[in-house]
């Protein structure tokens, strides 16, 4: 598999759509259940939020590289001539939620009450 981005993104922008809200859908469930770790909600509003915008430059034959990057991805939207809706500008705190999170010892203790915030701007 390339890891340069020059291949062509599978699936079409509705798909991604469709992922993404399902990611988000998670990220509240998970936020919901106290049996779930904080960061995994995260991990999946940070999932929405970076298929969303994936599938806006989809639907606007935009090229991106595959990256976990919300702030890259916006530059790229930025560069292309897009404007952003100013109540997005936060979602690039999201980014880090796409990997370090995922597995044990990486991030301090994540709140409720943050996870919920994090969800909020996905």
């Amino acid at each position: 598999m390339k890891r340069d981005g020059s291949r062509k993104i599978p699936g079409t922008s509705d798909e991604w759509i469709s992922h993404a809200k399902s990611d988000l859908r998670m990220a509240s469930l998970a936020s919901a259940d106290r049996l779930v770790l904080g960061i995994q909600a995260c991990f999946h509003a940070q999932q929405a939020a970076e298929k969303a915008i994936k599938a806006v430059l989809l639907s606007r034959s935009i090229r991106f590289p595959l990256t976990h990057d919300i702030e890259d991805l916006f530059e790229i939207a930025e560069y292309a001539g897009m404007a952003l809706p100013k109540d997005v500008a936060d979602a690039g705190r999201l980014t880090p939620y796409a990997v370090e999170t995922r597995y044990p010892g990486y991030w301090h203790e994540i709140t409720v009450k943050w996870a919920d915030e994090l969800i909020e701007k996905s």
